[in-house]
């Protein structure tokens, strides 16, 4: 014998009585989500680099223009001071060709062309030395930064002034004795860092 029993559930749906209506309303979700810097503010960061980037190069290439416009009129003014010293030296007088006497004799004579005696070269001014070791130390590219006086007597080269290291003081008298015309280099450069 089966047992067999049936249940049955019933569920009704029975509306809840409130005291207050329920009222939905959607809104639009809207995020504004501020991350970092906007397009514009980039942009204008940028453009104010470039202009002072721009400021800058103009400037040192101002002082690098003035610095050489400088050093230009010191080596004119010496160029002119040693071509005025050139100018006030009294001229030496021109050297004429050997004459050539032939005793008179009663043999034929023959006469050998005279030739002219070979061209000797004159040592340069002391003026013109002075202005070569000057041009050879502001060809330098570090000696050029520093003042240093040149004055010539005879062979001799005297150079004085004020340099940062005993490097460039034996530089400035390496590059004085290579100069043509300098017999002895007396160095006064006083080091000074």
């Amino acid at each position: 014998m089966n047992d067999y029993s049936e249940r049955r559930t019933v569920v009704e749906d029975t509306p809840i009585k409130r005291a207050r209506p329920v009222v939905e309303t959607q809104y639009d979700s809207v995020v504004h989500e501020h991350r970092g810097m906007s397009g514009g503010a980039v942009a204008a960061l940028v453009l104010a680099a470039i202009a002072a980037a721009v400021v800058i190069t103009m400037l040192v290439l101002n002082n690098q223009q003035k610095a050489n416009d400088d050093e230009l009129a010191q080596e004119r003014a010496r160029a002119a001071a040693a071509q005025q010293a050139t100018s006030q030296q009294p001229a030496q007088p021109a050297q004429q060709p050997p004459v050539v006497v032939v005793p008179s004799s009663p043999m034929p004579t023959v006469t050998a062309p005279v030739t002219p005696p070979a061209p000797t070269e004159t040592a340069p001014s002391s003026a013109q030395v002075e202005l070569d070791v000057t041009s050879k130390l502001l060809g330098d590219g570090e000696l050029r930064a520093y003042p240093i006086d040149v004055k010539v007597a005879g062979r001799t080269a005297i150079l004085s002034g004020q340099v940062p290291s005993n490097e460039l003081k034996t530089r400035a008298e390496q590059l004085a004795r290579s100069v043509k015309g300098v017999g002895r280099v007396i160095n006064s450069i006083t080091v000074q860092p």
